[in-house]
């Protein structure tokens, strides 16, 4: 299913688509939380100039028409307290695209089009386009940034044949090489490598970790048990890894303060695995120098009443966000065996709740103040405020609510038309 950014559900189907640690380098234990994230900000070392600056905020919406075709909005701000808003004020782009903030600048790029086109704004917020570049010489078909991947402001890697990547530095705006070294096969079992998606593009800590798993994609339903990480030089840009992830369908990963890595899937997994046909949802960790945590395997079914988690998200402070699915609201027989009504269900149903999670105590909570949802959600951390974009069935309307971490609380800020897809700080 992540060969695409998810439409609607509906649309998916026929388009395929308490804890204590210790940082890496030995030294003394540290308490989840007690370190300022990176999440949302520039990458760790001094601040720029730029930071200096009035802030500025770029709200992505994506808007449908009747046959599913995108027309993409990107409306800037200087404040995260909207209230209401225009898409009218919002700069429009043809298509479906997806945005990266990288140094001041906002990045964009056309789903299914292999360049990205980098903007700077003047104190006003007016548009000033830049320059574009472009993959096409190097093969690559599809330049969107849920197939990137940024070491730093000099350094990043675009998906090419799913295994190969084009090294390139999104400051210099020009394309370094081709890295064609990798050791996963791109079949196993009779089943077919997929490389995950980046949902949330942010300068990470430590090595570039980018996400694989096997899967059969004439249906989606099987899974492998285990998911591959690789691992890439951050010097030599080569794989100097490939880490087996106990965990099936991971890719959308998120970040802690000490540089600790999470993996959590997107797809609607659970389908067989509700009759305990194929591999339940779960979450691994990786540390900052990109080898898999051991000791941090915790069966977060038991903290959500055995219910199943997808999205799993690490916000701050050692608390994250995830889906949590209540499959006691499918009104299906689980035990009458699967059937493509069970995956319609799963698939377009609001049988999911978002909940909060307690790393360092172990427990989890419904955020309370958000109604049911769908199995995907987008957020956004800025500023040290959390941000879940909840859309309609239809993804035709969004809500955007904001998460008190401490009581799992959501406050509606705003709604609009569309899908709000991505927030990001450009400076």
């Amino acid at each position: 299913m992540s060969c695409k950014f998810p439409p609607p559900r509906s649309a998916q189907l026929a388009a395929l688509f308490g804890i204590v640690l210790s940082t890496a380098c030995g030294q003394d234990r540290v308490e989840l939380g007690d370190v300022q994230p990176a999440m949302g900000g520039p990458a760790p070392g001094a601040p720029s100039a730029r930071d200096a600056e009035k802030p500025l905020y770029a709200l992505h919406v994506l808007v449908f028409d009747p046959d599913f075709n995108a027309t993409s909005y990107v409306l800037l701000s200087d404040t995260l307290d909207l209230s209401e808003i225009s898409l009218a004020d919002a700069r429009e782009f043809p298509g479906w695209v997806t945005i990266a903030a990288l140094g001041g600048r906002l990045l964009v790029a056309s789903e299914g089009a292999p360049s990205i086109t980098r903007y700077e704004f003047d104190a006003e917020r007016n548009w000033i386009e830049g320059e574009s570049l472009s993959f096409a010489n190097q093969g690559v078909l599809d330049a969107g940034f849920g197939r990137q991947w940024l070491l730093n402001e000099h350094t990043a890697y675009t998906e090419l044949e799913v295994t190969k990547r084009v090294v390139w530095d999104p400051t210099e705006f020009v394309i370094r090489g081709v890295m064609e070294d990798s050791s996963l096969p791109l079949a196993r079992n009779a089943m077919e490598l997929e490389p995950g998606l980046n949902r949330q593009v942010r300068l990470h800590q430590g090595p570039v970790l980018r996400p694989f798993y096997y899967a059969e994609k004439t249906d989606w339903l099987e899974y492998a048990p285990t998911s591959q990480i690789a691992v890439y030089d951050p010097t030599t840009n080569e794989e100097r890894a490939v880490v087996d992830a106990p965990c099936p369908g991971l890719h959308v990963g998120t970040q802690d303060e000490l540089g600790n890595t999470y993996f959590g899937l997107w797809d609607a997994l659970p389908k067989l695995a509700l009759y305990g046909r194929g591999p339940a949802p779960c979450v691994s960790r990786f540390k900052l120098d990109g080898t898999l945590d051991q000791d941090w395997a915790p069966d977060l079914t038991s903290w959500t009443g055995g219910r199943f988690v997808m999205v799993f998200r690490y916000v701050r402070h050692g608390r994250a966000l995830a889906n949590v699915l209540h499959q006691e609201e499918l009104d299906i027989d689980l035990s009458s065996g699967y059937t493509d009504a069970v995956g319609a269900e799963l698939d377009e149903g609001t049988h999911y709740r978002v909940w909060s999670f307690d790393l360092q105590n172990e427990t989890a909570r419904p955020v309370e103040g958000m109604g049911n949802t769908g199995w995907g959600f987008h957020a956004s951390d800025l500023d040290d405020r959390s941000f879940v974009f909840l859309p309609d069935a239809d993804y035709g309307r969004t809500h955007v609510y904001e998460v008190d971490m401490d009581s799992a609380t959501a406050t509606q800020r705003f709604e609009t038309a569309g899908w709000v897809y991505e927030w990001v700080r450009v400076r």
